[in-house]
């Protein structure tokens, strides 16, 4: 990171928008931790992976196991929805956003936790082939909290004024945008005060101050070479991300189909008492957000009666928001569960995931164009 100036008297720093290998980031939670505890003045942290907060909260559990180490620092948890008119900020949040509502929605269920919307990059274009998109003049409609007025990514040098231009009376924020450990602190938020607290008064009141700026290509260049080392690819995975249940240690991977109107949830480990209400709770969101789902089994390592309860949920919870719903890969000890009570006559399912993503498009509420897309779903890594 270069040297910065410092706030200015009686105001501290925070960086609103990071990500980590939770979502399409490169750091681990730790990783992110450990790098602002030693090169960022910052007091402030929000990790926003794209649709979870899982990676926020694994880093402040973290943190709080080490005060010593990250004492000076609050994190705040965060998530960056993909809403279907573009991407938003939500922070201070304890409950999971779904994806594929539209922005007004989505802000609203910000609101509702009593978090903070914000409109991140706005106005960009030049990166919407990788899924970086913005809100544009939505943010004169809708009621977000603050505008992304500075955003590190190098593409965003002429969007960060546009965004500047249009943010009208809405609070100003810069965020890193990080999703390598090269840009984070780059761009940042300056506000009076020092706690979390403060900054959430300081949007509010409209007295942040943004600054900073974007890495240039010698950064650039040193995160693709990155990329293609640990992930061999220089493209971002902006559909696959991860959720956790707090207890039973169940990973839940999740792909978002083309135009986020259905998600595939692949259950790695054991869906049983402990960890059902976990995959039970986020069915019911998708569902209620209008997302088909497509619940591959196939990394189901065990179930059990407690946990075929998430099953029935999903179901249920499909046919009462009107969208398909379907299990794909029921391997033999999950078929033996629900064999006995006759479930596996009422449950929708298929052979493989792609026969089960054609089941959710034919109920009729998923567009035949996820279909288009016929990729493998690419699998995240292991638990963290």
């Amino acid at each position: 990171m270069p040297p910065q100036s410092l706030p200015p008297p009686g105001f501290s720093r925070a960086d609103l928008h990071v990500h980590t290998t939770y979502s399409d980031g490169i750091a681990t939670p730790e990783d992110v931790l450990n790098y602002y505890a030693l090169h960022s003045g910052s007091s402030v942290l929000a990790i926003t992976d794209h649709d979870t907060i899982d990676g926020a909260l694994h880093a402040r559990r973290h943190a709080e196991k080490h005060p010593d180490l990250y004492g000076h620092l609050e994190l705040v948890v965060g998530e960056e929805v993909s809403s279907r008119d573009g991407h938003v900020l939500g922070l201070f949040l304890e409950r999971w956003i779904p994806p594929g509502m539209d922005a007004g929605r989505t802000v609203a269920a910000i609101h509702a936790q009593g978090g903070i919307a914000i409109a991140p990059h706005p106005y960009t274009s030049w990166m919407r082939w990788a899924g970086l998109v913005g809100v544009g003049d939505l943010i004169r409609e809708v009621p977000f909290d603050a505008v992304e007025t500075r955003n590190s990514n190098f593409t965003e040098v002429f969007s960060n004024r546009k965004a500047e231009r249009n943010a009208g009376d809405k609070a100003r924020v810069g965020s890193s945008d990080g999703h390598f450990l090269g840009a984070m602190g780059r761009s940042y938020t300056d506000f009076p005060g020092r706690t979390a607290e403060d900054l959430r008064r300081a949007v509010r009141e409209r007295t942040t101050v943004a600054g900073g700026g974007c890495y240039g290509l010698v950064t650039l260049l040193r995160y693709v070479c990155h990329q293609v080392r640990v992930k061999g690819s220089i493209w971002p995975r902006r559909r696959d991300f991860k959720l956790e249940a707090a207890v039973g240690g169940l990973e839940i991977k999740v792909h978002r189909e083309s135009g986020i109107s259905a998600v595939v949830l692949t259950p790695a480990g054991r869906l049983d008492a402990l960890s059902m209400p976990e995959l039970k709770e986020k069915v019911k969101l998708l569902a209620e957000a209008k997302l088909g789902i497509v619940l591959d089994l196939s990394e189901t390592s065990a179930l059990d009666a407690a946990g075929v309860t998430a099953l029935v949920a999903g179901m249920k919870r499909a046919r009462e928001n009107g969208v398909g719903f379907c299990l794909a890969a029921v391997p033999p000890h999950c078929a033996r569960v629900l064999g006995p009570a006759g479930l596996l006559r009422v449950f929708p399912r298929a052979a493989t995931v792609r026969d089960a993503r054609r089941r959710v498009a034919a109920a009729g509420r998923v567009p035949a164009e996820v279909l288009a897309e016929e990729k493998e779903i690419e699998i995240l890594g292991g638990a963290k």
